[in-house]
């Protein structure tokens, strides 16, 4: 089993991605949040590392596509550039774009590791977001289609 490790104050923290990650469930990040451009995230000093998320108790994802303006609480979204892995353990290495308010036009990109999960969930190794108003905005997970 493939172990991947992130350092966290200087210490080596390992363990399979779909079995040790961080659940990042805050609400204000779904697309299903219409408060506007109210937060902050840049200064959302979350470490490097594996993150699954959530809207609710469901399972959510990174969209694939542009998010209306104004959601997930941020000006800037990210959107991956290429589809999710679709093999069960397949880890990808694919790149987000960023976009602005409701302008689709990809003005910069990173990359992100993302792994499909036994139990039909992603994990994401996620970096620091690099300022202000910009979020790792979530939808709900599309189902597999097998």
């Amino acid at each position: 089993m493939y172990q991947d490790c992130v350092f966290i104050n200087g210490t080596a923290q390992c363990g399979e991605a779909c079995e040790h990650y961080t659940e990042l469930n805050d609400n204000w990040l779904s697309e299903y949040n219409i408060n506007g451009n109210s937060y902050c995230n840049g200064n959302y000093d979350s470490p490097k590392g594996w993150y699954r998320m959530f809207v609710g108790q469901t399972s959510a994802q990174i969209p694939e596509t542009c998010v209306q303006d104004s959601r997930c609480g941020s000006y800037d979204h990210l959107k991956m550039t290429q589809p999710h892995p679709t093999q069960y353990n397949q880890t990808v290495t694919r790149y987000l774009c960023y976009t602005y308010g409701s302008n689709c036009y990809c003005y910069s990109s990173q990359s992100v590791t993302v792994k499909l999960c036994l139990g039909d969930f992603y994990v994401y190794k996620l970096q620091r977001l690099p300022g202000c108003y910009t979020a790792y905005c979530k939808i709900l997970k599309q189902q597999m289609t097998a």
